[in-house]
Parts: structure tokens; C-alpha cells; sequence
């Protein structure tokens, strides 16, 4: 019987370097939860693209009409609370936010976010200063070196670290796209 060969499993440094993210800011509060982000009565597609024109509608209706790619929400403490919804971060990436940018973030929110390779990056600043980022401020946000520049007061910022799994996570586009490339079906 032939032997098969055993494939080269792909690694960190084999994978794209995650580009700098440059964007204008979209200022939320604290307590930001799933429900604010997409309200269940919309949850009746699977289709993201199709419900994410309802993003915030209940606290910021202007929210998907005005954002651009890269912009960035910045949120303050335990943002992303409430239900398990995946969807939450995913209408956020279908409208082409950048990054979801916080004090600090509900657990399950923060792991569906990579999960669906969308980053959700804590600024420890933020928790003691939110005035630190105001609306409409453009921001630049380097992942991988955990910084994230504020063009309005030329400040740069330490963002907390993101683990290599969760930044390969992000260089392929989520978990499930790492695990295929991971078992040689890219």
C-alpha cells in the first residue's frame, strides 16, 4: 500500500501580515449589547449583508447608513453584553468596520468576533480616560503591534496583546478558515 504523504501544516509565518487598519471613530458608551448592535426582531436572515443595514438602529440609526470601510467602533466597558449571537460582530464586518475598539468586552462577544476573523481590540486607556477617542477622530490601528494612533492629537496608544492563534485567526478570516487551510482543504 502506498504511503501517504503527511501535508506541511501552514504556520504563523507563512500567513499575510495583517495590514494597518485606518479609519474615522463611531463613539458608543458602556454596556453596548448584542441587542443594541442587532436587534433579534431583524435576526430573520442568515445573510448578514442583508440584515446589517439595521446595525444600531435602536440607539444610533444613522450608524449604517454613515459608516465607511475601516471606520472603528469604540465602545466603553463590557461592550458586546447580552445573548450569544454571532451575529452581532458579523453585521459590524458585512458593513466593513474595521475594528471594534473598547475598554473592555463581554467574553463570548470578544471570542465570536475573531471567531468570524473580525478584531475586538481592548484599549486600556479607554477604561480610565474615554475621552481619550472622540467621535469622528481618524485612527490608526496596527494589530500586531498592539498600537493604535490617534491622528487628532498624534497620540499612540497601547492596545492589550492579541494572542498569535487569534491574530492568525484574523490573518485568514476567522477559525473555520484556519482550520481548513490547517487540514490542507484551502
Amino acid at each position: 500500500m502506498p504511503r501517504r504523504e503527511k501535508r506541511r501544516q501552514k504556520t504563523s509565518s507563512d500567513l499575510p501580515q495583517v495590514p494597518p487598519i485606518e479609519g474615522r471613530a463611531w463613539r458608543f458608551g458602556d454596556n453596548i449589547s448584542t441587542d443594541d448592535i442587532i436587534s433579534a426582531a431583524h435576526l430573520t436572515s442568515l445573510n448578514l449583508d442583508e440584515i446589517a443595514p439595521y446595525a444600531f438602529e435602536t440607539i444610533r440609526p444613522d450608524f449604517a447608513k454613515g459608516v465607511q470601510p475601516n471606520d472603528f467602533v469604540v465602545g466603553g466597558h463590557a461592550f458586546g453584553i447580552g445573548s450569544s449571537r454571532e451575529s452581532a460582530p458579523g453585521v459590524l464586518r458585512a458593513l466593513g468596520v474595521g475594528a471594534v475598539l473598547a475598554a473592555s468586552f463581554a467574553r463570548i462577544f470578544f471570542r465570536n468576533a475573531f471567531n468570524l476573523g473580525f478584531p475586538a481590540i481592548e484599549v486600556p486607556a479607554l477604561a480610565s480616560d474615554p475621552s481619550i477617542i472622540q467621535e469622528g477622530d481618524t485612527l490608526t490601528l496596527k494589530l500586531e503591534q498592539g498600537l493604535l494612533l490617534n491622528h487628532r492629537t498624534q497620540h499612540t496608544f497601547q492596545t492589550t496583546k492579541i494572542p498569535s492563534i487569534l491574530l492568525d485567526y484574523l490573518r485568514v478570516g476567522g477559525a473555520i478558515p484556519l482550520l481548513r487551510q490547517k487540514l490542507g482543504k484551502d
